[in-house]
């Protein structure tokens, strides 16, 4: 053996068998085109996403306008139910009163009615079912009868140039031509309402068949008002003396409003039978003149101040107090009238005037009076302060 021959001993051969073997491990593991072909595991899928689209209700912004209008609508068109896509039943009622009491038009709801709710995913639905005693026929009959009435008048009353001559027309319209219904009036509480006590207490009532109770002067007053474009309102209210339920009107002009009562002007309630006769006690006074026999809640209205187009005060027919000789000249301008009126701030002031021109018969000397051989009279003195003189040949 020569000095390069050498043997390889028994350890060595072993380091050697196992670096072989380390790196035929490496070369299978780290160089895959020299390893075995596999197929790579297929990936578990994802569980598939189901994209679920709910579907929003609308929002529907509302409110007691909304109801308003929409209840306008539905009455107007005479439908049978009236239909709301929210939720108004808190609401519901005290507007629909409130659409009856601004639209004396709308004869035919009785006031009352019912409604069913219901709820979906789309939202909530309110079915809304006024009570009415008529017919869509009958409805429409009445409607026509109506309308061709308000024209009328409405056209006459257009012929007077101011606003306060046109009411005063309107006022002595229905004092003139309607009847009170007495017979309704005396039933009403008792058995409430019926197509009857519906005409009695409407302007269907009051303007076509000519008879109504108080509230359906006042609606008849007020439809025609407003036909004419004078803002008015109806008030409830009672009476003083007797604590019966009462309506009347108020109405703005020149920017101040007044009370009307068309009801209590009318001689029914005064007691005079004369032909013709109106009272004027109620036409456009403030609160102060009407609260002695009204009883109502003064905070629900605009405030009534003002007396600047009381009938007596237009007409320059009131005295503060009793003077023998401003009396005589007001009896003097107005002797050939139907009646002679004077207006006293109340009964204070009225007590000496009715003791010295009737008691002690002073009204017989005035000279206007002498002269048309007057030799008896009649007359009426109110608790408002108003005496009123029939002159008897």
């Amino acid at each position: 053996m020569t000095k390069n021959d050498r043997r390889i001993t028994f350890p060595e051969m072993l380091i050697i068998a196992l670096f072989s073997v380390g790196a035929a491990y490496l070369i299978q593991n780290h160089h895959p085109i020299a390893a075995e072909t596999r197929e790579a595991p297929t990936p578990a899928l994802a569980p598939e996403t189901v994209q679920t689209i709910e579907t929003v209700p609308e929002i529907i912004v509302w409110d007691k306008g909304t109801i308003y209008d929409e209840l306008c609508r539905g009455i107007e068109a005479c439908d049978e139910t009236i239909s709301f896509p929210y939720d108004c039943t808190a609401e519901l009622f005290d507007v629909f009163h409130e659409v009856l009491a601004d639209h004396p038009e709308y004869f035919w709801p009785a006031g009352s009615g019912s409604y069913t709710r219901k709820t979906s995913p789309d939202g909530i639905t309110v079915v809304f079912t006024p009570d009415s005693f008529l017919s869509r026929d009958e409805v429409a009959s009445r409607r026509d009868a109506l309308e061709k009435r308000v024209a009328d008048i409405t056209a006459r009353a257009e012929a007077y140039g101011t606003i306060y001559e046109r009411l005063l027309f309107l006022h002595d319209l229905l004092v003139s031509d309607t009847e009170y219904d007495s017979e309704a009036a005396a039933v009403m509480f008792e058995r409430g309402m019926d197509d009857a006590i519906s005409r009695a207490t409407g302007a269907y009532g009051c303007l076509v068949e000519r008879r109504a109770v108080c509230s359906g002067y006042a609606a008849a007053f007020q439809l025609l008002a407003a036909r004419l474009g004078i803002p008015c309102r109806r008030v409830q209210g009672t009476e003083t003396r007797t604590g019966a339920p009462h309506e009347w009107n108020i109405v703005e002009l020149d920017g101040e409003w007044y009370h009307i009562d068309v009801t209590w002007d009318d001689p029914v309630f005064t007691g005079e039978p004369e032909e013709g006769y109106r009272s004027y006690d109620y036409f456009c006074v403030p609160t102060a003149e009407i609260a002695p026999t009204h009883i109502f809640d003064s905070e629900t209205i605009p405030p009534c101040v003002s007396d600047t187009y009381s009938y007596y005060r237009v007409n320059a027919l009131r005295l503060d107090s009793y003077d023998p000789d401003a009396a005589a000249a007001l009896i003097t301008r107005q002797v050939g009238l139907d009646c002679i009126r004077l207006k006293f701030p109340g009964e204070d002031a009225l007590v000496p005037a009715v003791h010295d021109l009737i008691d002690h018969r002073r009204i017989f000397d005035i000279p206007a009076v002498k002269a048309r051989g007057v030799r008896s009279l009649r007359y009426s003195a109110s608790e408002l302060g108003t005496l009123t003189v029939w002159l008897l040949p």
